[in-house]
Parts: structure tokens; sequence; C-alpha cells
């Protein structure tokens, strides 16, 4: 006894042992309230068909693979598809007492109890699917809604009846190869005389952690900051030359392509495309040649009439041309004269 009540003392001491115990109260109290919706959901449906006078008697969730949830799948249950939010597929699950009991309600006003045949239930068809859709859609609006302040509320919301299936075989091609809950609702009609399965099948949907767009954020301040950072090569534009295959052929040594005095105040700034992105002025600082922008690159170029000029290769070639005297252009500030390679054509 002594030992007992020291062991118990010590449980009651230990705070990871009074963490999970608050951790399982916790949880207990999330099902049951989560429970509790899905029986008044079931509830409010029920109460929509006279003599269906239906309740929840108990509610099992559990998560599965889609190999075990094909597995699970039973001959003769009614069958239908969820179409949920984001293109996502649920199912919801019948048994063949619970459908028949359904049926009878809106065709009859009442519950039989079961039938004495000891035969094979009849499969289910498309003039049950049709019977059935209203109360598939009436139950899990009424789930929505008073999910919504619960944390399974994200999971359920969103789903209404799509389409019947007539055979189990295909959910395995048509459903997203994802875990999914199980919602099992252990279900009494008509005071009693039936029960049955309505189970409901909803893809798992991931919890976005809080700290996760904190990390795509990241993730995208580095891809631009690489981006950024990127090596750019622009190249700067004097002038440019047209000409046909057989003048270019003709080019020899010696020849010379003349740059019009215009083209220093109209250089264009090109990227490795051939698209201008800016304009300038050819000129001087501190000793080097330096190219001033006369337009705001950010503003983008719209390639007007200042951009570098195109000229004939016939205007601008002077066959054998007479050497100018060096010192005499350096001190006239004559234009220099580029070889044929200089210019980007």
């Amino acid at each position: 006894m002594e030992q007992a009540q020291a062991q118990h003392n010590h449980n009651t001491r230990d705070p990871l042992v009074r963490m999970a115990r608050r951790n399982r109260e916790q949880a207990a109290q999330q099902m049951a309230g989560f429970q509790a919706a899905l029986s008044q959901a079931f509830g409010r449906m029920c109460a929509d068909y006279p003599g269906l006078d239906g309740k929840v008697v108990n509610v099992v969730r559990r998560s599965v693979s889609l190999a075990e949830l094909v597995d699970m799948a039973e001959p003769g249950q009614f069958l239908a598809l969820l179409d949920g939010p984001d293109d996502a597929l649920g199912m919801v699950w019948l048994c063949p007492a619970l459908l028949a009991a359904l049926v009878e309600a809106q065709t009859t006003g009442q519950v039989m109890p079961p039938g004495a045949s000891d035969g094979p239930p009849r499969l289910p068809t498309r003039t049950d699917a049709a019977l059935v859709a209203p109360m598939v859609d009436a139950f899990l609006h009424h789930a929505e809604e008073r999910c919504a302040d619960l944390a399974e509320g994200a999971d359920i919301g969103g789903f209404l009846y799509g389409s019947f299936l007539d055979d189990r075989r295909p959910m395995g091609v048509v459903l997203d190869d994802v875990d999914y809950n199980i919602l099992q609702l252990q279900v009494s009609l008509g005071n009693g005389v039936v029960t049955g399965y309505w189970t409901v099948v909803l893809p798992s949907r991931v919890v976005k952690n809080a700290d996760a767009p904190g990390k795509d954020d990241d993730w995208e301040n580095r891809l631009t900051q690489t981006v950024e950072n990127s090596p750019v090569a622009l190249n700067a534009v004097l002038c440019r030359f047209k000409l046909t295959l057989k003048e270019a052929l003709a080019l020899s040594k010696g020849d010379v392509l003349r740059v019009p005095e215009s083209a220093l105040e109209t250089l264009g700034l090109t990227a490795l495309g051939g698209a201008t992105v800016a304009n300038g002025r050819l000129g001087q600082a501190r000793g080097f040649r330096a190219v001033r922008l006369v337009a705001d690159p950010k503003l983008g170029w719209q390639g007007d009439s200042q951009s570098a000029p195109t000229l004939r290769l016939s205007k601008a070639v002077l066959s054998n041309p007479p050497q100018p005297d060096p010192v005499a252009k350096a001190h006239s500030g004559a234009s220099p004269e580029f070889g044929h390679g200089a210019p980007q054509s």
C-alpha cells in the first residue's frame, strides 16, 4: 500500500507524467466534442425525413493508406465519391442494412425490420444513389457547421456528394494516393429497429507549420539574391552595319569602317540577346573611355530614333584609305577610326 502511494506521489510530481496526462485528457475532450458534432449532424439530417428517427451510437476514427482503404471496402456496400476543395476526393460508404432502411424511410415513411430472408442483399443501384445523395449532402453540411470551431473542421469542410460507384475496384485508380481519415458512425434507425454503419472517408490534409511561410519566404529571398547577383554582360554599340554575305566576304585587311560622329551621342547598351536596355553617350572619365547613360534603364528602353545608327556597308567602307598623321590627329581631336572588327554587327 505504501509502495503504491509512493508511486502515485512520484507520478504526481513528475512534470512529464503530468504533461502526458493533460495531453491525453485534452485529446479525449477533443474527440468527444468531435463525436458530439457528428452525432448532432446525423440527427439533424434524420429529422428532415419522417419515420427515420436516427441517432449515432458510436464513432470510430482511424487513418489508413489508400491500399488499406481499398481492402476495407466490402461487396454489397453503397459506395459514392465526394467532391472536395482543391479537387480532393472523398467517399461515403453505407452498409446494405442501412441503405435499405434509408430508402424505405423515403418511400414508405417508416423503417421496417430487416427481412428474414437468408439470401444475399441486393446490390446498390443508381436509383438508390439518387435517393441517398440529398441525405449525404445534408449530413456533410450540418457536420461542417457543427465542426467549424473544432480542429477537425478543416478536414470535413467543403465536401459534397459527387457520383455513384457501382464497383469498388476503381477506387485505387480514382482516389489520390494519400492517407485517408475514416469516420465510421455506428447508427440506429427507426428507434433501434435497424442498426448499421455510415462511413465517411476523407483525405488527410497536411497542416502547414506556422514556420513554413517564413521558410518559403527565405527560399524566395535566397533565390532572388542569387539571380540578382548573377553576372550580366552589356555591350556598348556605337554603330551597326548592314551588309550582304557577298559584301562581308569581300572585306579584307586594310578596309576601314567609318563610324559617324553622331554615333558618339547615340551609343546603345544591349544585352546578349540583342535587346537594347539603355542609351548613352561616349566620353571619358579619369582617363578611360566611359559611357554616360542618358535614359533610366528602370523605365525601359523605347528604341526611339536616338538609338545606335545602322548604315549600309557601301556608305561606310573606304578602300585603301590614306593613313592619317597620328600627331595631327591627336591635336585635332578627330574621331577615331575603328577597324572592321570593332563595331558589333
